[in-house]
């Protein structure tokens, strides 16, 4: 009999949240090399753009529209999402998991779910007993930043434009949201060191 290693401890799961601007993929970054530095392998789950939804987008275009929900509507859309973070927990974050690998993501299915209800302002029955399948992260570190702040970041970043009626929906979808979810709430208001510091303190009683 082969004198193998122990398999390795699972690893843990921790995703960020948060209108854009809250900084979410730089809190990841900074986590993540934290991790990797006191508690062993971890890998940076950046966001993907989500192939259901680009065939969805080609598919509607092929028929006159420039918007996948004008064509499928908003119900079918979200549907289509939730299926895709399943689909890339199982294939990809579960096996890595598994393995004993930590896994960071900036942008957690509770940001697409967000989005979805500032658009809808409803999430129906069906809608519900989908998100149910999604499997929950160990800790959801939720950036709870001030539209007009956040706005603010966006703009001096130039790189995406943003609305501000955008952001304000998108805040309010989450504090709506949120008191059903197991979540962690940090100041989005703060400086990013003080953010860092506080999602560093929340990991530490995590593996402790």
């Amino acid at each position: 009999m082969l004198n193998l290693p122990p398999f390795p401890k699972r690893g843990v799961h921790i995703q960020y949240t948060g209108i854009d601007g809250a900084g979410k993929s730089t809190q990841a970054g900074k986590l993540t090399y934290y991790l990797l530095k006191k508690y062993g392998p971890t890998y940076l789950a950046e966001s993907r753009t989500d192939f259901i939804s680009k065939l969805m987008d080609a598919l509607a275009w092929q028929h006159g529209h420039t918007d996948r929900r004008t064509y499928y509507g908003d119900h079918l859309v979200d549907f289509s999402k939730a299926f895709d973070v399943i689909r890339n927990h199982n294939s990809e974050i579960e096996p890595l998991l598994a393995a004993g690998m930590h896994v960071v993501e900036p942008r957690s299915i509770y940001c697409r779910t967000a989005m979805a209800l500032a658009m809808t302002g409803k999430r129906d029955e069906k809608t519900e007993q989908l998100l149910e399948l999604i499997p929950k992260p160990d800790l959801l570190l939720w950036i709870d930043t001030d539209p007009q702040i956040a706005l603010g970041r966006v703009q001096k970043r130039g790189m995406d434009v943003e609305k501000l009626e955008d952001l304000e929906k998108f805040s309010r979808a989450l504090h709506i949201m949120f008191p059903s979810q197991t979540w962690v709430r940090i100041d989005g208001n703060i400086t990013r060191q003080k953010i860092f510091l506080e999602s560093r303190k929340h990991v530490d009683i995590l593996f402790s």
